[in-house]
């Protein structure tokens, strides 16, 4: 993907996962792509997923969906800067920002809603939120465990209702 792409709306197809992501580009590197994740034409919390086996898509239903989005007057200008560098550097910013964050599993058929503790040699640690907003258990995961991070969406807006921290 290139720069010039930001800005633009794309599905993303991933080899091995079940379910695409469709959203506008933000921010690119080699590493990541930090996308507005679009639910129905509606903007629905961030994504950041890391650039490995992943293929985008522009056709016929993203022509539609940016004419959509266009007609509902969103624009990516004003999307807050998020930054996608490092793998702790990023849970670091959403722990701060957002405090809830959901980790995808590698085939998308599973996520777990966690808050972000730091990071313990090779592992980053985090506690493990259930969904009636009860923490259950810490989980140490490896970087590579950790490719489909979204943030700031409905469901996890909904959980920090009903979550002490």
């Amino acid at each position: 993907m290139q720069k010039r792409l930001i800005g633009k709306y794309f599905t993303f197809k991933f080899s091995g996962r079940k379910s695409d992501i469709s959203g506008v580009v933000l921010a690119y590197n080699e590493n990541y792509t930090l996308i507005r994740t679009i639910v129905d034409y509606t903007a629905d919390g961030y994504t950041i997923f890391k650039n490995e086996k992943v293929e985008h898509c522009f056709g016929d239903h993203e022509k539609v969906a940016t004419k959509i989005l266009k007609l509902k007057n969103y624009s990516s200008d004003e999307e807050p800067n998020i930054p996608i560098d490092k793998l702790a550097n990023i849970f670091s910013f959403l722990s701060d920002n957002y405090k809830l964050i959901q980790l995808d599993t590698k085939k998308g058929d599973a996520s777990d809603v966690v808050r972000y503790l730091g990071q313990g040699g090779k592992f980053y640690l985090f506690d493990e939120l259930t969904t009636t907003g009860k923490w259950r258990y810490k989980l140490r995961l490896p970087e590579q465990e950790c490719r489909f991070i979204s943030f700031d969406n409905n469901y996890l807006n909904a959980l920090k209702l009903i979550t002490k921290f």
